[in-house]
């Protein structure tokens, strides 16, 4: 190991908003972005947003995330393959297979998922289509959902770039348990590693998935790792942002109460962004 997970989010977390790949509705340049902030793939609408798929635009910041995500998984030595969810985490799987191998003396087979069919919000959706899929519902052709090779016993493991509430992992290991199914082989699919964390429920989140009662979830305890913990992390903004966009993010952040889904709301803090910008 290089780095602990804390020490690489303490060395990333502020040059990752300077640069841009973190965005709030103040500093993207999309003017898109600027009127509208952004919709979440759980629905929920959000002032801040985190992409990490331009991030090869900053070498060094791209080398230093890989890395940083080979230490994270180093610690993990029950990791055959690591399947990166389309499409946000593919270059960055590939980027942390190269740096595993080369700084760390540890090879890593990696893979990714493709688009489904037919577009999917949630795990329940997700396992829905899969079972159309074993009944034969016309339209829906066999095809290949995973791009990798999976070998019977593989202990596959799930890769992106963050998690609002793990439901795009779960429905990649989904996809992973549907494919090896379709092979007649037998994999595991229980750990997920991602560079940062938008909810610090996650991790329970995971591990309650084994409470779950519908077999075509395939229930079990799943280990939710990252880098970067927004909440604590955010604080090191303060000073860097301009005062009323930390306050408006650190409010989004500690609201429980659904505030900021108003439309009203979101006018308001779109407002007074679009208003700063311009002073």
């Amino acid at each position: 190991m290089i780095h602990s997970a804390e020490e690489w989010a303490r060395m990333l977390f502020v040059p990752l908003y300077q640069e841009k790949f973190l965005q709030t509705i103040w500093n993207t340049p999309d003017p898109m972005r600027q009127q509208e902030g952004w919709r979440l793939k759980s629905g929920k609408w959000s002032p801040w947003f985190f992409n990490m798929r331009p991030l090869g635009d900053s070498p060094e910041l791209f080398f230093n995330c890989c890395v940083a995500m080979a230490d994270l998984i180093s610690e993990h030595e029950d990791v055959d393959v690591i399947t990166a969810v389309e499409m946000a985490g593919i270059n960055l799987s590939g980027g942390m297979a190269v740096v595993s191998r080369s700084l760390l003396s540890i090879p890593r087979r990696i893979a990714y998922t493709r688009p489904l069919p037919k577009k999917v919000r949630t795990p329940e959706e997700a396992a829905e289509l899969f079972s159309q899929f074993d009944e034969g519902v016309a339209g829906y052709g066999q095809k290949e959902f995973i791009e990798g090779r999976l070998l019977d016993g593989d202990r596959v493991a799930i890769f992106d770039d963050m998690a609002t509430n793990l439901g795009s992992k779960i429905i990649a290991r989904l996809t992973v348990l549907w494919m090896a199914k379709q092979m007649g082989i037998s994999v595991t699919c229980n750990k997920i590693f991602y560079f940062l964390n938008r909810e610090r429920e996650n991790r329970q989140r995971g591990l309650d998935f084994a409470k779950r009662t519908e077999p075509g979830l395939y229930p079990e305890p799943l280990h939710a790792h990252y880098v970067i913990e927004f909440d604590d992390h955010f604080p090191d903004l303060n000073g860097i942002m301009h005062p009323e966009e930390f306050q408006v993010i650190s409010d989004f952040q500690r609201d429980d109460s659904g505030r900021f889904q108003d439309k009203g709301e979101q006018q308001r803090v779109l407002a007074l962004a679009a208003k700063t910008r311009q002073d």
